[in-house]
């Protein structure tokens, strides 16, 4: 399952993180409040800024998850981003 994170504002030029996980997406959640996930999620807590899972692709992949992160555009996958534009 590969999820797409919105950061309510952003922490240098990063709004979005796209992560994955096999099969419990509600505990990799719990983890990423806790600061023990992605570094980059981490660094967003520290600051307290907030963020919500705003896209989940069920039947993703590790395949899916980094041809996602290689187009370096998330905002077009989000859709709080898309409403405002």
């Amino acid at each position: 399952m590969v999820y797409l994170i919105h950061f309510q504002e952003k922490l240098h030029h990063a709004q979005h993180y796209i992560g994955y996980v096999d099969n419990n997406l509600k505990q990799r959640i719990r983890m990423h409040r806790s600061n023990k996930g992605a570094k980059l999620l981490i660094a967003v807590n520290n600051k307290g800024i907030q963020w919500e899972v705003v896209r989940v692709w069920e039947e993703g992949n590790r395949e899916l998850e980094r041809r996602l992160k290689n187009c370096k555009k998330s905002r077009c996958f989000c859709p709080v981003c898309r409403s405002s534009s």
